[in-house]
């Protein structure tokens, strides 16, 4: 009787004892098929994009099948929650009592590990909302955290590329913006279940330097490599691809259904009379089969040495597009930030190679590629012509008019095809960034592995 009185008074214990949060519900009855976890860093200039994005959801539940989980943390201008989503119904089983900084790692471990308690499943996947620039530093500070690594710069210059969190329930960037560096990212994956799949809903993720860091975390890993309008994915109805049985099935219908009629790509811009179609294509989604990405890896490095082969160090060779639309242009997908704008930074990894290796090097290096990126189809022409741009300035005076936003990427228009479209972004060190970039990029880049092991530094980087 002794021992039943004391397991009684643990079990009060428990129950009362609180930190800063709350439980509002209660875990799933039984252990289901799969769980999909939404992540919603959107304590930020997104968080109108973040409320309409969670009703479409809260829709597409309607048609989430018995055997799958849906629970969002959801954290915008007020106190974060989980929510576990069905039935075209969303209820909080988490409130947290306090704000807490989503780019945080060691907060994000936890919110994953209790979603995880609250939805026991045989397999997890995973979806990033928020502000991303793939393997580009972004301007902020990252959280001290447990799960940090140490990287070739100050803490200041930690490669800053998914998040943001302003820290003050406010839509107004402030002093306490704080990002998450996509190498800390990867080590909290790498405490959870192997995901079936991540999938980024954000801007410029889908790099190879991000794809290699989360190479042992996910089966498939879904994103863009350009920016992308903040409606995000048409989640009414992504929601049930998202539990399809086969992942790689799952992945690619995840990605076919961003760029379909289903998202708003047909909506009026402003008072502008364009669609967001006319202005910037339907921009892209690939999809990448980690499996094999080792294989990449040694593929791109015999093929950068045989590129580098009479330069040293290795300077890629190709025109910047141009207003003209030159056919011998690169396309690339962000330019630099910091001292100097308008240098191309990330670009489409398929056509830095088919620029610059023979064609037998090409078709050798190109069939390693297509093992591991395994959708990737050419993004929609603006107004079905043979150019395509991402976000940016330069894109918007074919309209005879100048849109504010994004304007300081100042991009140029491309020729796209399915030949020279690769659908993921590839870092290319550039001898301006060591006098033009702050940090020094160059130097910056050997924080992600890929860079450490294709063989930059034996390039003469």
């Amino acid at each position: 009787m002794k021992n039943y009185k004391y397991i009684l008074y643990l079990l009060l214990s428990l129950l009362v004892m609180t930190g800063c949060s709350k439980d509002d519900g209660t875990a799933e009855d039984a252990r289901t098929r799969r769980t999909i976890m939404v992540y919603f860093n959107a304590e930020n200039n997104l968080y109108e994009a973040a409320s309409e994005d969670l009703k479409e959801i809260v829709t597409g539940s309607r048609n989430l099948p018995s055997d799958c989980n849906l629970l969002v943390f959801y954290d915008v201008l007020t106190k974060p929650v989980i929510y576990s989503v069905k039935n075209g119904e969303k209820v909080a089983v988490k409130t947290y009592e306090t704000d807490i900084d989503a780019s945080d790692a060691d907060n994000m471990l936890s919110v994953f590990q209790t979603m995880i308690a609250l939805s026991p499943s045989d397999e997890y996947a995973t979806v990033f909302w928020g502000h991303g620039d793939g393997s580009v530093i972004e301007n902020g500070t990252s959280s001290a955290n447990s799960l940090d690594v140490d990287f070739t710069e100050s803490s200041s210059n930690e490669p800053n590329s998914y998040g943001a969190d302003y820290n003050s329930n406010s839509a107004s960037r402030s002093t306490g913006v704080t990002w998450i560096d996509l190498p800390v990212l990867a080590n909290v994956m790498k405490q959870l279940p192997k995901q079936e799949f991540i999938f980024f809903d954000a801007c410029c993720m889908q790099s190879i330097e991000v794809a290699y860091e989360l190479r042992n975390c996910t089966k498939y890993f879904i994103a863009a490599p350009c920016e992308t309008p903040s409606f995000g994915a048409p989640y009414a109805s992504t929601v049930s691809r998202m539990c399809l049985s086969n992942p790689e099935e799952a992945a690619k219908a995840i990605a076919a259904d961003y760029t379909s009629d289903n998202n708003k790509w047909e909506a009026v811009v402003g008072s502008t009379g364009y669609k967001v179609s006319d202005i910037f294509g339907r921009g892209g989604m690939t999809v990448v089969k980690t499996e094999n990405i080792a294989a990449l890896l040694q593929a791109t490095n015999k093929a950068l040495k045989t590129i580098s082969a009479s330069s040293s160090p290795l300077e890629l060779t190709f025109s910047f597009p141009a207003d003209s639309h030159d056919a011998t242009s690169c396309i690339y997908y962000l330019k630099t930030a910091g001292s100097r704008w308008g240098e191309p930074v990330l670009y489409d990894m398929n056509d830095v190679m088919l620029h610059n290796l023979s064609s037998e090097a090409y078709s050798e290096w190109k069939a390693a590629f297509d093992d591991v990126v395994i959708y990737n189809p050419a993004p929609k022409d603006i107004r079905d012509t043979d150019v395509c741009s991402w976000f940016g300035g330069d894109s918007y005076s074919i309209f005879g008019t100048t849109l504010p936003m994004m304007s300081k990427k100042n991009f140029s228009s491309f020729y796209i095809s399915s030949d020279t479209y690769g659908g993921v972004s590839m870092y290319v060190p550039n001898n301006l960034f060591n006098y033009y970039t702050t940090p020094n990029m160059n130097t910056r880049m050997y924080d992600y592995e890929w860079c450490k092991q294709v063989g930059w530094k034996d390039l003469g980087w």
